[in-house]
């Protein structure tokens, strides 16, 4: 009794150590980035969710008069308001958006929206609903919508061939996560798998079920959270070449992105155990580069006490976006993360390796 007592006083000893240093310790500004805080539609809330190789944002904000609109920043012409939105806002290198807003009736409804022909509302597969989440390259847009069954299914759209239910005869409910420029889609059911609409719809499936938003890039590469534990989550990488590779583990189930140079994003919590205590972890949000290994992206923004840095996406030019989150009250504001190419070459080459495996 007497040892587990002296165990507990040690542990809360450790604690109160651990306590002190997070407070006074903060992440590390390295200077690799340049930092631009994105304007508002005139309300408290922006919220940047895609941008492309042009260094076009699209995303979420809120007007003057609470209303959420998708909004387009760039440099040269600011920010600017294309109408209601409800978020999942996705950018090719178009100028193309998919997006979703809500109907006269309520029911959410995904939509395109073109540079030259503007918005296009689009159709179902027979229910009321439907959500756009991507958009690649060739203006192939995938989600899920409401079948005249009331089962929700994945489907893929483009201007040309228009809705087509890329799950039809399944009785589960489906949605498709993400798609690349080879017609690549990620979807997800009680699995995670992946359709090759190119080749007649060809399917595999992944040995892991993803939890959370997955993506696919150009290369084939797919990344997604996977629960390890009831509580813990690992980032993981899979390709049907080089098989399933975990690469952080986290015990936040979070979102990440990955660009064409298979550079992923991920805003994170790690909890540390000590002994018979679990302390939370800092909210961390790093670059997982398989060059240069992990970068922080925390200490470039001033963050409050009640307040995380949420990293949304990353381009082929090594950008990043995100956004400032109030835990208090519902404020977010919008940041640019730009690599400055001198200081990114100074930084000592390595590889990012987790339980022997190298993301290559």
């Amino acid at each position: 009794m007497k040892s587990r007592r002296s165990l507990i006083i040690i542990s809360f000893l450790i604690l109160l150590v651990v306590v002190f240093l997070y407070s006074i310790l903060k992440p590390r500004n390295q200077g690799l980035y340049k930092v631009t805080i994105l304007p508002s539609l005139g309300g408290k809330y922006t919220f940047p969710e895609s941008i492309n190789d042009k260094g076009q944002i699209a995303g979420y904000s809120k007007t003057a008069s609470g209303k959420s609109h998708l909004f387009l920043w760039d440099k040269e012409n600011g920010i600017r308001d294309l109408g209601p939105c409800m978020g999942n806002a996705s950018f090719n290198n178009a100028g193309q958006i998919a997006a979703n807003f809500r109907d006269p009736n309520g029911d959410l409804r995904a939509f395109f929206q073109d540079p030259n022909t503007g918005k296009t509302i689009l159709p179902t597969l027979g229910g009321k609903k439907s959500a756009a989440y991507e958009i690649n390259n060739q203006g192939q847009i995938v989600g899920f919508s409401d079948t005249s069954s009331n089962i929700m299914h994945a489907f893929l759209w483009d201007n040309i061939n228009g809705i087509c239910d890329l799950t039809p005869t399944s009785t589960l409910n489906t949605v498709a996560r993400s798609i690349n420029d080879s017609g690549q889609v990620v979807c997800e059911d009680k699995n995670t798998y992946l359709i090759e609409t190119e080749k007649e719809g060809k399917i595999t499936t992944l040995p892991v079920k993803i939890s959370g938003h997955s993506q696919i890039n150009n290369k084939g590469n797919i990344t997604g959270m996977v629960m390890s534990t009831p509580y813990q989550y690992d980032l993981i990488s899979w390709h049907p070449d080089s098989g399933l590779k975990s690469l952080l583990r986290s015990n936040y189930e979070a979102s990440s992105k990955i660009n064409e140079h298979n550079q992923i994003i991920i805003s994170h919590v790690e909890n540390l155990n000590i002994i018979l205590i679990t302390v939370p972890g800092r909210f961390e949000n790093d670059l997982l580069d398989p060059n240069l290994g992990t970068i922080s992206l925390d200490g470039y923004v001033q963050i409050g006490r009640n307040e995380n840095l949420v990293l949304t996406d990353i381009n082929n030019e090594g950008c990043i976006i995100g956004a400032i989150q109030s835990t208090k009250d519902s404020k977010s504001v919008g940041v640019l993360f730009e690599p400055i190419p001198e200081k990114m070459e100074q930084m000592p080459k390595k590889q990012i390796k987790q339980d022997n495996i190298v993301l290559e």
